[in-house]
């Protein structure tokens, strides 16, 4: 009942927030989210060689070059560019902070089983998978991502009861729809579109909302992409080359910049 009492306060000053906001701005600040770190490793390898921690801060840290290098009137803002633990809730923090325009959580996928392959795109929301395995192993992601919380030293009183492992919080968190569900979906879609033209990846398995608590607060458009399974033989092979993460960068910085000039363009028509 506090979760929930604590969600329905923030999400009506979420709102508030968003309605206070000057309109008209151009697309000025993406910030980058390289998941996990520090004492949080993420999904590992089989073989213990490779962590998830790792690859998402290489691909972070190239898309952050090609954006300078190729769009350097943008400015890049990252949740974290050394092997340091940042908390869940931080990381929304700095990207409101930045007063940012979009916000990429990067992640690598793991499963149990190591037939599962290639990469997906996630946004905030109640998936609308309607197939019960997937919508099941989409949950088991969203459990998984969402219990780095459980490092958190304070993380009860910081949480102020949500749980990972409960289904009740699930249900909470879907209160809090993101504001900005459209624009979302709109980059989430580009992204997908790009990985399947020049990623590294046979395998696309769609965009889909899920609750991912790291996407609960930004008060932005928010993606939380799954960059192939490192559970995955053939997708850990790819990930573990410089070729490949170039190429996600590649794509990611491709579907920023059709994302941004749609954006510009029509903040310019609604003047």
């Amino acid at each position: 009942m506090i979760f929930l009492k604590h969600t329905i306060c923030t999400a009506v000053l979420l709102t508030f927030s968003l309605l206070l906001q000057g309109q008209g701005l151009k697309f000025t600040t993406v910030v980058l989210d390289p998941g996990h770190g520090g004492k949080d490793a993420g999904a590992v390898s089989a073989d213990k060689k490779t962590m998830e921690k790792c690859i998402n801060l290489d691909v972070a840290l190239k898309l952050e070059k090609l954006i300078q290098e190729r769009a350097p009137e943008l400015k890049v803002v990252l949740t974290r560019r050394t092997d340091v633990f940042i908390p869940l809730g931080d990381r929304a923090v700095i990207a409101n902070n930045a007063d940012a325009n979009l916000f990429i959580s990067l992640h690598v996928n793991a499963c149990p089983r190591s037939g599962p392959s290639g990469y997906s795109v996630h946004v905030l929301g109640q998936s609308s998978v309607k197939d019960r395995d997937l919508f099941a192993f989409n949950r088991e992601i969203c459990r998984r991502e969402n219990s780095v919380i459980y490092l958190e030293d304070d993380y009860s009183t910081r949480y102020e009861g949500f749980d990972p492992s409960d289904e009740e919080s699930f249900i909470f968190m879907l209160l809090m729809q993101n504001a900005y569900l459209e624009q979302s979906i709109r980059f989430a879609a580009l992204v997908d579109g790009k990985m399947k033209k020049g990623g590294p990846f046979p395998v696309s398995r769609g965009l889909s909302q899920d609750p991912f608590f790291v996407l609960w607060k930004t008060a932005m458009p928010s993606v939380l992409v799954e960059m192939g399974f490192i559970s995955n033989a053939g997708d850990l092979a790819l990930l573990r080359t410089e070729a490949a993460k170039n190429k996600i960068a590649e794509s990611l910085f491709s579907a920023l910049c059709e994302y941004r000039k749609e954006y510009d363009e029509s903040v310019s028509t609604a003047k």
